[in-house]
């Protein structure tokens, strides 16, 4: 393999001096709570297309639903809507305990919403936590527009959607009903407008209804219509009796739902943590070859089996993509770099602004960026410098949460994740362009000697006078900067993108080519 030319050269990389479940750490964003909340969620809340009649409920509905990773149970779902006046109020509980190298990490969820008789959005809030980490967020529609407050990290966000026709939280009785309405039968299909309460998106999700099949429960035998429900590009699964109620829900990550009752809810909840199966290792994408010193890799080329590529991010930069190959290198950055703060196009900009997760404009988070740069202008030397800081800051530690840099600047502890937010708003508070990354990384540190699900972020460098830019990986995490190349970018962007990772989670085989 040749080197790139001009100041960005193939570098060796350093040995791997983290823990072992460090290098996996990222599973539980992009398959635990990022299914829970992209998935379970997109099929729970008010969710109907335009022209909906006013469905009236008959008083006071409620559903159970037990969790399962494979044949483990993980938790529970209660789901209660009552109509109250000119409107229907549902509430939403979800309790989770999973086992993650060993360690049993629990999550909870509590929301409240508010639906007009045609089951579009009034408001909704939602409340998330894992030990000592807590997530809020709320949406208000008034009249075209939504307004979105997310409180994270002792931190208020506020900000405003545009709305082009009224939006449906998705529910699933209110998608049962919506199917059972226009008549469920195999070919019937619905494209519906969405607000996705975690990552406050507005977006289309598209029903069809594929067949009628028998389902067991613990209860029994039901016969129910399988029903495709894909959004942003990942598809689950779902199960409709001809009487409008869910029974099943699938997602080919191996995460399912099925209807219980609440003695069997609360059975599943205590059981979960002996006999749930490890996370991580359930979710590991085995390597055809065995990669010596992964850390120190400097190329790879591997072969992308199972899911559909489309909307990943798997070219660009250092990661080109030809068919379903891809090469990865690992560039070496110049000496030096430009000045800070980085005063380049509008396109790369963007990546020095704000946003709930990443808050690069706190007072706390300012304060201690200028605190370990101490005066530092070099942009190059600044990233080295963030790096090192927020590798030894970030205390390694499981954390089954939605992170902001607020949160893990307070609480020093955290996984990839963790360790990423806070270098990418530390980067921004500092003036160079950063954005976080969701990928797969190679580890020989653990049972399977393969790639895991993980966090890391890029940089926009380039050289003092600001020419042959790019981007380029860095992992806090790790230690490394640049990062090695068996980083195989999947997607950049906050938890909404990272939601669009469970289309690959449970399907991608990787067939390693070759690797120097």
């Amino acid at each position: 393999m040749n080197e790139r030319s001009g100041e960005f050269r193939v570098k060796p990389r350093k040995s791997d001096s983290r823990s072992p479940w460090l290098l996996v750490c990222g599973l539980l964003a992009f398959a635990a709570w990022a299914w829970v909340f992209g998935n379970y969620f997109l099929a729970h809340k008010p969710f109907l297309a335009g022209g909906l009649s006013q469905v009236q409920l008959q008083g006071r509905s409620e559903q159970w639903m037990g969790f399962y990773q494979g044949s483990s149970p993980i938790g529970y779902n209660h789901e209660v809507i009552e109509p109250r006046g000119d409107e229907y109020f549902l509430t939403d509980e979800m309790v989770l305990k999973m086992n993650l190298l060993g360690q049993e990490t629990e999550i909870r969820m509590f929301m409240k919403t508010r639906l007009n008789l045609d089951w579009s959005l009034k408001e909704t809030e939602l409340d998330l936590s894992s030990g000592e980490v807590s997530f809020a967020a709320r949406a208000d529609r008034v009249g075209d527009k939504l307004k979105l407050v997310v409180r994270s990290g002792g931190q208020k966000m506020v900000r405003e959607l545009a709305l082009a026709q009224p939006p449906y939280l998705y529910t699933e009785p209110v998608l049962a009903e919506k199917l059972r309405q226009v008549g469920l039968k195999s070919g019937t299909r619905l494209s519906v407008p969405v607000f996705e309460p975690v990552s406050q998106a507005v977006d289309f999700a598209s029903l069809e209804v594929l067949s009628e099949e028998k389902v067991k429960l613990l209860s029994g035998e039901v016969r129910a219509w399988k029903v495709s429900d894909s959004f942003r590009g990942q598809t689950e699964y779902l199960w409709i009796t001809e009487a409008g109620e869910v029974v099943k829900e699938s997602h080919p990550s191996g995460f399912s739902a099925y209807k219980v009752t609440r003695e069997q809810a609360l059975e599943l909840l205590a059981r979960s943590s002996s006999l749930s199966l490890d996370l991580i290792s359930a979710l590991a994408v085995e390597s055809n070859r065995y990669i010596e010193n992964p850390r120190e890799v400097n190329y790879l080329q591997a072969k992308i089996q199972g899911p559909e590529l489309e909307g990943l991010d798997l070219d660009g930069d250092s990661q080109k993509l030809s068919g379903r190959t891809v090469e990865i290198l690992a560039l070496e950055i110049p000496a030096s770099g430009y000045q800070l703060p980085f005063a380049g196009g509008v396109e790369i900009q963007k990546y020095l602004e704000p946003d709930w997760q990443v808050q690069s404009r706190d007072s706390a988070v300012i304060s201690k960026t200028r605190e370990v740069l101490a005066g530092e202008k070099d942009s190059v030397r600044a990233v080295q410098k963030l790096v090192n800081y927020v590798s030894a800051y970030v205390e390694d530690s499981m954390v089954a949460t939605i992170p902001s840099a607020v949160d893990v600047l307070r609480q020093k502890k955290g996984a990839c994740k963790e360790h990423t937010v806070l270098f990418t708003a530390m980067a921004r508070a500092a003036g160079i362009p950063a954005r976080m990354v969701a990928g797969l990384v190679y580890s020989d540190a653990y049972l399977i000697k393969g790639f895991y699900y993980h966090a890391w972020a890029e940089v926009f460098l380039a050289g003092p006078d600001g020419t042959n830019g790019r981007w380029i990986r860095v992992d806090p995490t790790f230690n490394q900067f640049p990062a090695d190349a068996t980083h195989l970018r999947l997607k950049t962007g906050n938890l909404d993108a990272m939601i669009s990772l469970m289309q690959v989670v449970g399907q991608t085989k990787i067939e390693v080519l070759d690797y120097q």
